[in-house]
């Protein structure tokens, strides 16, 4: 290894400092690490000395050499030579300076010995840039290292795990390179921060290491600036060795695991994730080392002991009871074959794609294609032993994160399996278009578990799953729309929030996306079968009722098996007659069409169509010869074009409503003239002169302003697109258009076994009203006749003279008073029945 010559450094800078002449001292020397005492340092990069520099300093022009002796970099290893020299160390290793980075060899040579390097130190001088006080912190600061969990950057870079581990002294150092302790001092504190045991810290990795999960998980919060480095900064806790190939990304530490288990049987490498926190299906290796964050108490069992716990677990009572013949032969398997199935639950093979190795494996009920592994490892001493999922394609397993509703009724058995350590990228385009669900006040709180940039988010095929949050804040009604893949096949699902005034949307997010996540292949048993050869322009449409609204939730998206698909999401006023999600509906959208605002559904009257270019995109237009069609045109379709008005009538001139202008081609052109022929009949054309075709923007004021006329323009057909063509007299008209229907203005559809199920209520409770209205009728009939004032008293009631003077005698008798107290009631019981004469025609409506 190359070493600083620590008495050269300082002498030189100091002659530097002195303006006298430097003598060209050599200040890097080859030494054997086993036999040289010498310090290291342990820094955070910043603006750093290289190989070059240091050894070419005095030979630089002087405002090049003072720049360089201006970088923090350089007082870093000028402090940490004096401190060596201090100490009595005459030599030092940095990386900055001491490695040739323009060698690879050199730099692959480092990069595996850095480790032993480190151990091999007497001193490592570990420098906490951002530490300004006398003293080492004890208590998590989040306000002063709020990016770094709330300690020194120090210990959240990658490289400095191993720095921290290797070395048998660590002094820690602050920013003015004062002393603030060692790592013996320190180790509680330490092993708060970093999780690794004070055993592990004061005596290294031979003093109590469990399992290879346990040592990535120390990783798992640490960052580096390359991906690769992820991996090549633990290649010294492992004892592994590897080429360094930087730009191969995530692979690196695909390559470092599977070294780790050429030298290792240990079983807790498979067990990443164990809280499902992460969810990823496919490669039996994890991506990178946060997948082991939760693995800090893992800790792997031996061969000989795993075959004893299987045998264990077969004995327990619980398992006992269970007397079925597979678990009679699995019992008498581990007894006769123990010593055969500890040599074979010790070995694993790396094959192409793939390891071979032989696990204790179990079918979930019902299914042929997910099993439940063993593996020799636990969480905890007392825990049983940890299991993991897989799923199966025929020819290989692969780890999978899915439902699993129904526990397994048998007892695993080994068996030899190949586990596919490729991870299968394939994904799907997802693009959001949710433009109109604001008009009626509902806003995208947010997407969990990631975000979705740009309305487009990317889906795994393998299993994925990402919930959007819905929410009217005013009415308090919340949804969440989940978009997943269950082993390729795709599913949509929507959920209303039965509580949504009581907690967070995130809150709600992670709750909506645990329910669908363990209803996955229910989920997707619930989607409707298309068939693959069907139209580009089939489209299913969902419609759920949001409970304690006049809302419901309109879901529509295209077929998914196809490359790129756009969902929409709408809010729309109930139809009635429903509770809950109601059955996909399939419809045609027009998707590879001419972009328009918001989906539509192509419409096709039964006169001939004629076929164009816009743009490259082939339409289908009509042509209506009895009268002029304008862009923005809508009306009916009986089966011709019924023109009724335009959307744009009334509204102000806004750039935002100006067409865009497309170029028209066909396959029969001639110069200025485009010729098209009509469908079906090659004697129909039209020559066209000078075509130039014109549609609808795709943009929120017109999504919003078809939104708007939805309500009146149920079932309209819209004018989308045209062309226009010049006439002899300088004007242009109009031969050629293109209907839609948007899927805005589209009538839900009441559910019939619902509408017949409320029709019958509705009957009964007509006859119900109708006897109640007579019961009323009879009623006020009889208070009418034996109850109504004499003509004495109407006549007392007329005149005011006739009302006795006596205050007690009015008291007990006023007539006046009593004929208020009964024409009140006769004016209540008619109030009654007018109410429930109102009620019944509003229910026959």
């Amino acid at each position: 290894m190359l070493l600083l010559n620590v008495k050269a450094i300082v002498d030189r800078d100091t002659d530097i400092n002195l303006r006298r002449a430097v003598p060209k001292t050599k200040v890097l020397k080859e030494c054997d690490d086993t036999m040289t005492p010498y310090a290291i340092l342990s820094h955070r990069w910043q603006d750093e000395v290289g190989y070059n520099e240091m050894i070419d300093l005095t030979e630089m022009e002087e405002a090049e050499r003072e720049d360089v002796r201006r970088r923090s970099g350089y007082e870093k290893i000028l402090r940490s030579c004096k401190q060596a020299k201090e100490d009595g160390l005459e030599w030092l290793w940095v990386d900055t300076c001491c490695i040739d980075k323009r060698s690879s060899s050199a730099l692959s040579e480092a990069i595996n010995s850095m480790y032993r390097w480190y151990e091999n130190s007497t001193k490592c001088y570990a420098y906490l840039y951002d530490i300004d006080g006398p003293t080492f912190p004890i208590a998590e600061n989040l306000e002063r290292y709020g990016n770094h969990k709330g300690w020194p950057e120090w210990f959240s870079r990658g490289w400095t795990l191993q720095e921290l581990i290797a070395p048998r002294d660590v002094q820690f150092f602050n920013k003015e390179w004062v002393s603030i302790g060692n790592k013996r001092e320190l180790a509680d504190t330490l092993e708060k921060i970093t999780r690794i045991s004070r055993d592990i810290l004061i005596s290294g990795m031979n003093s109590g290491v469990c399992s290879v999960a346990q040592i990535m998980s120390w990783a798992a919060d640490r960052e580096t600036t390359l991906v690769e480095d992820r991996a090549y900064s633990l290649l010294g806790l492992f004892g592994v060795h590897m080429p360094m190939v930087y730009g191969e990304g995530k692979k690196a530490f695909q390559r470092l695991q599977l070294e780790i288990i050429r030298l290792s049987n240990d079983h807790s490498i498979f067990a990443w994730d164990p809280e499902g926190r992460i969810r990823r299906s496919g490669s039996i290796l994890a991506d990178d080392p946060s997948y082991f964050r939760d693995c800090d108490g893992i800790s792997s069992v031996e061969p000989n002991r795993f075959v004893q716990r299987l045998k264990s677990d077969v004995q327990h009572p619980s398992v006992a009871g269970r007397i079925m013949p597979a678990n009679l032969i699995t019992s008498a398997v581990l007894a006769v074959r123990r010593n055969a199935l500890v040599r074979e639950l010790s070995t694993c093979s790396i094959a192409s794609g793939g390891l071979q190795i032989s696990l204790p494996v179990v079918p979930y009920p019902g299914s042929s294609s997910r099993f439940r592994a063993t593996l020799g490892c636990v969480a905890s001493p007392e825990a049983p032993l940890m299991t993991i999922d897989l799923g199966f394609d025929s020819t290989r397993y692969f780890r999978f994160f899915g439902a699993t509703e129904q526990q397994p009724t048998t007892l695993p058995r080994v068996k030899p399996l190949f586990l596919s350590y490729y991870q299968d990228e394939s994904r799907r385009n997802l693009t959001l278009d949710d433009r109109t669900v604001s008009f009626y006040g509902f806003t995208r709180y947010g997407t969990f578990p990631r975000d979705i940039i740009g309305n487009s988010v990317k889906l795994l095929l393998k299993n994925d799953l990402i919930v959007v949050i819905y929410a009217n804040d005013k009415a308090d009604v919340r949804f969440a729309v989940g978009f997943g893949y269950y082993l390729g096949s795709p599913w949509t699902h929507v959920v209303y929030d039965e509580c949504s005034g009581t907690r967070s949307w995130r809150d709600y997010a992670e709750e909506a996306y645990d329910a669908m996540w363990n209803r996955q292949p229910d989920l997707v048993s619930k989607m409707p079968v298309h068939n693959h050869k069907s139209s580009d322009t089939a489209s299913f449409i969902k419609h759920v009722h949001l409970p304690r609204s006049i809302w419901a939730a309109k879901v529509m998206q295209g077929i998914w098996n196809q490359e790129n698909r756009k969902v929409t999401i709408d809010v729309v006023l109930c139809s009635g007659c429903c509770h809950g999600p109601l059955a996909w509906e399939l419809s045609t959208t027009d998707w590879n069409g001419v972009e328009t605002p918001g989906p539509m559904r192509g419409v096709s009257p039964p006169s001939a169509t004629y076929d164009l270019y816009m743009d490259g995109v082939r339409m289908r237009l009509l042509h209506f010869p009895n009268f002029q069609i304008k862009l923005g045109d809508y009306g009916r379709c009986n089966p011709t074009f019924e023109h009724d008005g335009n959307i744009f009538e009334g509204v102000t001139e806004d750039p935002a409503y100006d067409p865009v202008e497309h170029k028209i081609s066909s396959d029969t052109m001639a110069g200025d003239i485009v010729t098209v022929l009509a469908s079906g009949d090659s004697y129909s054309k039209l020559d066209l002169s000078h075509p130039a075709g014109r549609s609808l923007p795709n943009n929120q004021q017109l999504v919003s302003l078809l939104k708007t006329l939805s309500p009146r323009l149920v079932d309209n057909c819209l004018v989308t697109s045209v062309v226009y063509c010049a006439t002899q007299l300088g004007g242009t008209y109009t031969p050629l258009c293109y209907l839609s229907i948007p899927q805005v203005w589209r009538r839900d559809a009441i559910d019939e076994k619902r509408q017949a199920l409320f029709k019958e209520i509705r009957e009964h409770f007509y006859t119900l009203l109708n006897w109640v209205h007579f019961y009323v009728f009879c009623l006020h009939a009889l208070k009418c006749c034996f109850f109504s004032p004499d003509p004495q008293h109407r006549r007392a009631t007329a005149d005011p003279q006739c009302v006795g003077t006596s205050t007690s005698h009015a008291h007990a008798h006023n007539p006046a008073r009593t004929v208020r107290r009964q024409q009140k009631r006769r004016s209540s019981i008619s109030r009654i029945c007018l109410g429930l004469s109102i009620w019944k025609v509003m229910l026959a409506r």
